[in-house]
């Protein structure tokens, strides 16, 4: 028995309204029943046809592997699925599209930034959300009602890892490198705390700033043994080249976060001098289940990018796209109701304090049999915290080769 897919029509038109503008619907939008059907409504980003494609390829081997289970509640789990566009104002239209189908949950926004303008729609409604790929450190304190969900390793949770990375090092003095906006700032924040108490020079960039020559000259000045750079790729790709530019920078170990390893910042990382790029460590939340191919054969892993090229063994997310499932299918089923707040209402529950279980079948065994579980997904270390985000995950250490691809060197479990 498969999945019960609903395609939902999406259309291919790229045009968006502006950011500012938030699309709204005239259709009235009937009350959602509990019929003991588990609709799921997912977002996926149409015009990244990469992503979309290994985001829609997990989401649906974990939706057949629930309903070839035996379902939810007695029936087959349903799936309807709209394109989020690019912007909150085509995300919130999406969700409404989604409301107005019935569902209970939604999977996604896939983006940080669609998510933060978006999410208001699915909260207003009561629907539980749950996100495989949003890590972004604003979404910590989003006022969700208890409605939002993430299985991915939030920035919150990698910046524990990058300081665990530096701590390691033996460094004394650290500096922090950091684009000085909205996304930039926090990160930086929770990396100096996770830090204390090493001493910390942090170095803002102004954003759109072409010449990043007095900042690389506070970090000379500051002298640390370890330099940690966030930012999206652009942002490290940029300091990076300058630092390549310059005799004088001699720290010994460069740390950045995962959007490094998008694949537009590939020519940069080539480029770079052997000695400063053999410097550079890449701190990034395992997305994909870690076999002896995958290893050999690297892939690009930011949900905002990925290489056509690149052989995919397990798709990126995918481990994040079962656990939202699973947790979602088995928070039905311990709570007897396809109800979103009764659903919401388990979701921390069934991922820890139970009897182990990895996959949707054998917890589900467990249930029948009278017993709590404790489910810990593909990657075996699954566990919501009371804010509904993981309070643990694997961190993946990377390299890069000369023409700048990954070079796999070891994971790292990090706890909050």
């Amino acid at each position: 028995m498969g999945s019960v897919f609903v395609a939902a029509c999406t259309g291919g038109d790229d045009a968006t309204p502006p950011p500012s503008v938030v699309t709204t619907t005239t259709e009235v939008i009937p009350p959602r029943v509990n019929d003991d059907v588990l609709k799921i409504g997912a977002l996926i980003p149409a015009g990244n046809t990469v992503v979309a494609e290994f985001l829609t390829v997990a989401l649906e081997d974990a939706i057949d592997r629930v309903n070839d289970a035996g379902g939810v509640l007695g029936s087959d789990v349903e799936v309807f699925i709209e394109d989020e566009g690019a912007t909150a104002a085509t995300a919130s239209q999406a969700i409404e599209e989604l409301i107005a189908d019935g569902v209970d949950a939604i999977i996604g926004p896939t983006s940080s930034n669609t998510a933060i303008g978006a999410l208001d729609t699915a909260v207003a409604d009561g629907i539980v959300t749950c996100s495989a790929t949003a890590t972004s450190i604003a979404l910590d304190d989003y006022p969700d009602e208890g409605l939002f969900f993430r299985s991915i390793a939030t920035d919150s949770l990698q910046a524990n890892a990058i300081a665990q990375q530096a701590q390691a090092t033996g460094a004394s003095n650290v500096a922090i490198v950091h684009v000085d906006d909205a996304y930039g700032r926090p990160y930086a924040d929770a990396v100096e705390d996770a830090l204390s108490p090493i001493a910390v020079e942090t170095i803002p960039l102004a954003v759109d700033d072409d010449d990043l020559s007095d900042d690389i000259d506070d970090l000379v000045a500051a002298s640390p043994q370890a330099a940690i750079i966030l930012g999206s790729g652009d942002d490290i790709a940029t300091v990076l080249g300058e630092m390549a530019r310059r005799d004088d920078v001699t720290v010994q170990t460069i740390i950045v976060n995962d959007d490094a390893r998008r694949t537009a910042t590939r020519p940069v990382i080539s480029v770079l001098p052997e000695a400063l790029r053999s410097r550079v460590v890449v701190v990034a939340p395992q997305v994909e289940l870690r076999t002896a191919a995958a290893v050999e054969a690297p892939t690009s892993t930011s949900a905002e990018d990925s290489d056509e090229d690149a052989p995919i063994v397990d798709p990126p997310f995918g481990p994040q796209v079962t656990d939202c499932v699973n947790l979602l299918a088995l928070s039905a089923i311990q709570g007897q109701s396809d109800s979103p707040s009764v659903i919401a209402g388990q979701m921390s529950s069934v991922s820890d304090g139970g009897d182990v279980c990895s996959d949707f079948q054998s917890c589900t065994d467990r249930l029948a049999a009278g017993a709590e579980i404790d489910y810990a997904g593909p990657l075996g270390i699954t566990v919501l915290d009371r804010n509904g985000d993981p309070s643990r995950a694997f961190f993946d250490i990377i390299r890069f080769d000369d023409d700048g691809s990954d070079i796999f060197e070891d994971t790292t479990a990090v706890q909050s």
